[in-house]
């Protein structure tokens, strides 16, 4: 934080010396407006909806848990330095202070403290909080019931596991090292070894039991423990240990879905040779893995491996007996070629019981299904898909738009939001039915259930309970206003009204009868907000009550983009603004930044950009947003240009910007935006570039020591969409800062990072020399 801190202040004082802006704001001034910032995060409301609880974080000082009472819009509780809160029953909450546990009944104001804590958790299912300890009391575990009793307490601990519906507890006995388990009554004892336990959890399989891994001699030792306490070891070609084992989600009841690995030691060498049809390239900089995912089934101790030369790796389709693969494409040179575009791709269902992968999509988008996995909905082309798993058919005619968001409501009923519109349809029928139109543009269904932790195979599980209220974020992008209301068998209620604050942390209780969040706006700090049954919206709480961010002011101009589309920059005005005079002008660039419009302006030292709109509005400047958006073909350094341009010539109808006085700035992408945009504009008298590319054919044929790999993904479909070097020449000529270094005609701040793994430093000494 502090060499941020540097940076900006380097920067500010940067162009105060060569006459960009006076010193209208000493740094003293902005370091004491930093330290009274609040920043309020992680909300999270009581079961009953009663209560609230937040984190304030400030600039330099300990970070605060608030709890507040939602009856009385009032502060309850204010604790430095706590953390990892849980709200627990109706009116009680837990939490840490440094080592120090706190249990506390906020409707009768009663506490209790435990000292020497290494981790406090509350398990729902057995209503207990249990208490892990260290210090002198290293290892002891202590269990809390609802009238604070201790019920349950056992030494030796090493590991407290919440398995959903009990706890399992790793300790050494006597015996050895044992695993434990503690249904709330009474604790069992499920397996004991010589060795050291690593882990232990629920096996997830349909005759249930458990699996442990364990320490061996030459690796991880993963055993299934049956409920009769049968212990049965993993085995793939004769081997029992492991170097690392992952388990995955298995669309199978009986089986263990797994990745386990093996290291192979890489040879030190003076030579390290690449060849052309080297794929993975960071196999060069690590240790080689043998890697082999595999199907166990521990009961009869079989095993399946899924791997296949001309198929990725599985992810199970709910609980339908089959998993999702994408076909290998060998024609591809890198593993980032696909990166980042939305690359069409050939997909398959493997069966474990056939051993068959049986092809059925091309689609570059995610693969929309439920917990069960009866049905798998997906786009390709231009118009949505369901694929039966039951029947192994495709089901076309959907008739939904493209864009629309599928959320299944049954097994074999999905609720489409399209736009302002909602239907329901039967995937056997196909029948639709209209459901309800509203007035904004996009819908959001806030309490719908979504996992993605298969998003790595393009799975994503997403529904919601049509027999509940929905809660839905409606949302007019254009006037960047948005709504939240509740939707009910054609009832609406408001939650909170339309508004062009921004509204974030979105929380409600079991009944969807308490609703909380918080609200901003680029001139006003987070509020917390909340409505109750009586459908009043009440603020809670307000962060940094007395500001001089209520005395910004802002202007939205609008301008063509590159392709003529609709483009637009948000200009600030200073706190004590006056029409009379006449006002330097910082341009901050990136891309797109609209969206951010009515975030709240926070004064703080801690970004990485090099750059804090609040900083320069205290410190007596006016501050343009542009949009840039790197459209067509020209290049993303000439579009860059335009687009700033255009931009400019709106601020230029603004009489109070002195033009004479503007002042470039960006980092990163941003900062190759400056670069370019310097070596051919006269109308900057400044330019700041941070970590920034100057030569944009050396780093696309350069190695990405941040993430292992060739670079030119980014630079022929990412931000800069130059498209291949070798087909497009003229325009990487064109669009390289470093070919037109001896056209920048004004003072120019370069900074960067001389440990920066992804944008080479290196870039930016280039750049200096050129001018220099």
């Amino acid at each position: 934080m502090e060499l941020v801190k540097k940076i900006l202040i380097m920067i500010i004082v940067y162009l105060m010396t060569i006459g960009i802006v006076k010193a209208q704001s000493k740094i003293s001034g902005l370091e004491e407006l930093v330290e009274r910032e609040e920043e309020v995060r992680l909300l999270s409301m009581s079961d009953n909806g009663m209560w609230m609880a937040w984190q304030s974080t400030y600039e330099s000082r300990l970070p605060e848990l608030k709890i507040a009472s939602v009856r009385n819009a009032a502060l309850q509780r204010t604790e430095a330095g706590a953390g990892q809160w849980q709200f627990i029953r109706k009116n009680e909450i837990m939490y840490r202070v440094g080592h120090t546990a706190k249990l506390v009944d906020l409707a009768k104001n009663k506490e209790i403290s435990f000292s020497e804590v290494k981790n406090v958790s509350y398990s729902r299912p057995l209503d207990v909080v249990y208490i892990h300890y260290a210090g002198t009391l290293t290892g002891r575990l202590d269990c809390y019931n609802k009238q604070w009793k201790n019920v349950f307490s056992v030494s030796q601990v090493s590991r407290v596991i919440d398995s959903g519906g009990g706890l399992l507890i790793i300790r050494r006995s006597a015996s050895g090292n044992e695993v434990l388990t503690y249904d709330g009554k009474k604790a069992s004892t499920i397996y004991t070894t010589a060795s050291e336990i690593y882990s232990a959890g629920p096996s997830g399989v349909k005759a249930g039991g458990w699996l442990v891994r364990e320490k061996g001699d030459q690796g991880i030792i993963l055993l299934w423990v049956s409920p009769g306490r049968s212990p049965v070891a993993l085995s793939v070609d004769n081997d029992t240990q492991f170097d690392a084992i992952q388990q995955g989600p298995s669309a199978v009841s009986d089986a263990v879905l797994l990745t386990v690995e093996k290291n192979r030691v890489k040879k030190n060498s003076i030579v390290d040779i690449w060849y052309g049809k080297d794929y993975d390239l960071e196999a060069h900089f690590r240790e080689d893995k043998i890697t082999k995912r595999v199907l166990w089934f521990p009961e009869t101790d079989r095993l399946i491996e899924t791997d296949h030369k001309d198929y990725g790796s599985v992810g199970a389709v709910g609980q339908s007996g089959l998993f999702l693969r994408a076909a290998v494409d060998h024609e591809q040179v890198d593993k980032n070629d696909n990166a980042a575009v939305e690359a069409v791709e050939h997909y398959a269902l493997y069966d474990p019981v056939t051993g068959q992968n049986r092809s059925f999509a091309y689609t570059s988008g995610a693969f929309i299904t439920d917990s069960e996995g009866k049905f798998m909905l997906y786009v390709e082309g231009d118009q949505w898909m369901a694929y039966d798993t039951v029947h192994g058919t495709r089901q076309k005619g959907l008739s939904v738009q493209k864009d629309a968001i599928p959320y299944f409501i049954s097994a074999h009923e999905v609720l489409w939001v399209a736009g302002k519109k909602m239907w329901r349809q039967h995937l056997v029928t196909l029948k639709k039915k209209f459901i309800a139109s509203f007035t904004a543009d996009h819908l959001e269904i806030l309490n719908a259930s979504r996992d993605k932790s298969l998003m790595e195979y393009k799975i994503i599980s997403q529904s919601v309970d049509f027999s509940r209220k929905m809660v839905i974020k409606m949302s007019d992008e254009k006037q960047n206003r948005s709504s939240i209301v509740s939707w009910h068998h054609g009832i609406v209620s408001v939650i909170a009204e339309e508004t062009e604050d921004r509204i974030s942390e979105f929380i409600f209780d079991k009944t969807l009868t308490s609703y909380c969040w918080m609200a901003e706006n680029f001139n006003r700090p987070p509020e917390i907000r909340m409505t109750g049954k009586d459908h009043i919206s009440r603020t809670i709480y307000t962060a940094v009550p007395k500001t001089s961010a209520g005395q910004i002011t802002m202007k939205r101009l609008t301008y063509k983009g590159a392709a003529g589309e609709d483009l637009s920059a948000a200009v600030y005005f200073p706190p004590g603004f006056s029409k009379d005079k006449t006002y330097p002008v910082v341009v901050s660039i990136y891309e797109i930044q609209n969206k951010n419009a009515n975030r709240y302006l926070r004064a703080t030292f801690k970004n990485s950009r090099g750059f804090n709109e609040r900083l320069f509005l205290e410190s007596g400047y006016m501050v343009m947003l542009p949009d840039i958006n790197n459209t067509g073909s020209k290049g993303p350094g000439i579009v860059a240009l335009q687009n700033v341009n255009a931009a400019l010539d709106g601020l230029a109808t603004i009489r109070q910007a002195d033009m004479k006085r503007v002042g470039l700035v960006g980092q990163s992408y941003g900062g190759y935006e400056v670069n370019f945009i310097a070596t051919h504009s006269d109308r900057f008298a400044a330019y700041i570039s941070g970590a920034s590319i100057a030569d944009i054919i050396n780093t696309s044929f350069s190695f990405n020591y941040n993430f292992f790999s060739a670079d030119y993904y980014r630079y022929e479909d990412g931000q800069f969409k130059l498209g291949k070097f070798i087909e497009n020449k003229e325009k990487y000529y064109s669009n390289n800062p470093l070919y037109y270094a001896d056209q920048v005609n004004s003072p120019m701040l370069l900074w960067t990072g001389t440990n920066d793994k992804n944008v080479s430093p290196e870039q930016t000494r280039s750049f200096y020399k050129c001018i220099a």
